[in-house]
């Protein structure tokens, strides 16, 4: 019987019909079965009320029933919503412990000891939130250690330019006389994240030499779909004709940074838009982080991209989803993470048009 709620109630949640999923989660849990916890803080989320999603993740970790997912979920929302502390304090504790996957090296990780002369490996396994992460690994290097990172190809010319790395390798390739290593994503526990001490003292962290680009009006690079691969691809993806506010400003010169399947939209865009392709195929980053600083403004959805955006310390206004990501905060229109990003939020779920429409309110202001 417990099955067959379970299924009721995925999908329930499936077609967003909460009340629903709620009385089929419900009648599971008092049947005894505990697995429903995890989904009934989906529910929870989903309705924007995170005390009560957070409530439930740390009831599921109590009893023993955690994911994965749900710990990932549990973190994230610390991040955002709860206490940020005990949230990065999860994520070492996850990371320690292979929860997300297994270690790339089979050393002993890195607890915060002493580096000095020391050699360690960081890795990741994204894009934005590598590039989010590698932030604090100069630190590591200014510590007195040997540093080696491994990331994806299309990362590796870019993580070249973070101050005081050895060498920048792919994940097949090992780095060698290695004695430790950590993963990126538990870097923020032990250079000072959960103090709020995130963005470094030096300013920008990865480096480019900007791309030339016609001069006379205001340039401004646009992406506005995500990733289809990622979790979250749907909520984070707009699309190009959304924007249409923007190239109603006069004064301002399209340019898309676009790639993937839906760069398409572009070919030809929306009627009354004129936009010129920058990022035709699959560029790597590097070649990415040259044309935004070719540019005046990037007006992004939370992709990679605005994440290379602010580790450049390039002007970016990013448009994030009714839910936020973590790192944009739940409210006001700044991030500790990217000081030159500004963020633009959903008034309600779905509603793009009215981000671009203040977007463009804005641009109109700055263009003379």
């Amino acid at each position: 019987m417990s099955a067959r709620l379970l299924a009721l109630a995925y999908a329930a949640v499936e077609g967003r019909d909460f009340p629903a999923a709620r009385r089929h989660i419900e009648a599971a849990l008092a049947a005894g079965d505990r697995r429903p916890l995890e989904l009934l803080a989906v529910v929870h989320y989903m309705q924007s009320d995170f005390a009560g999603a957070l409530a439930r993740l740390e009831e599921a970790r109590r009893e023993g029933v955690s994911t994965a997912d749900g710990l990932s979920r549990l973190i994230r929302l610390h991040l955002l919503a709860g206490d940020p502390r005990a949230g990065w304090e999860l994520l070492r504790d996850c990371c320690t412990h292979s929860l997300f996957g297994p270690a790339l090296y089979p050393l002993p990780r890195w607890a915060g000891e002493s580096l000095e002369g020391r050699r360690i490996a960081v890795w990741g396994g994204g894009y934005g939130d590598d590039i989010m992460a590698v932030r604090f690994v100069p630190q590591l290097a200014d510590a007195g250690a040997i540093v080696s990172v491994n990331c994806r190809p299309a990362l590796i010319p870019l993580f070249q330019t973070l101050r005081g790395v050895h060498e920048v390798l792919p994940f097949d390739v090992e780095a060698t006389e290695v004695e430790l290593h950590a993963n990126t994503a538990e870097l923020g526990y032990y250079c000072g994240a959960a103090e709020g001490r995130v963005w470094p003292e030096n300013g920008p962290y990865l480096h480019a030499d900007p791309i030339s680009l016609p001069g006379g009006a205001r340039r401004v690079g646009l992406v506005w779909a995500a990733d289809s691969r990622h979790l979250e691809a749907d909520d984070r993806t707009a699309a190009l004709a959304d924007m249409m506010p923007l190239a109603q400003v006069p004064g301002v010169e399209l340019y898309s940074l676009q790639v993937g399947r839906l760069a398409a939209q572009m070919s030809p865009p929306p009627a009354g838009m004129t936009i010129r392709d920058l990022s035709p195929g699959y560029p790597d980053f590097a070649e990415q982080a040259s044309q935004i600083l070719g540019l005046d403004l990037v007006i992004t959805v939370d992709t990679a991209v605005a994440n290379l955006a602010g580790a450049l310390g390039a002007n970016v206004w990013v448009a994030v989803p009714f839910i936020p990501d973590w790192r944009w905060g739940l409210t006001g229109d700044r991030t500790p993470w990217y000081p030159t990003a500004r963020v633009y939020r959903q008034p309600s779920r779905g509603d793009w048009r009215s981000v671009f429409r203040a977007m463009a309110n804005d641009l109109a202001s700055l263009t003379p």
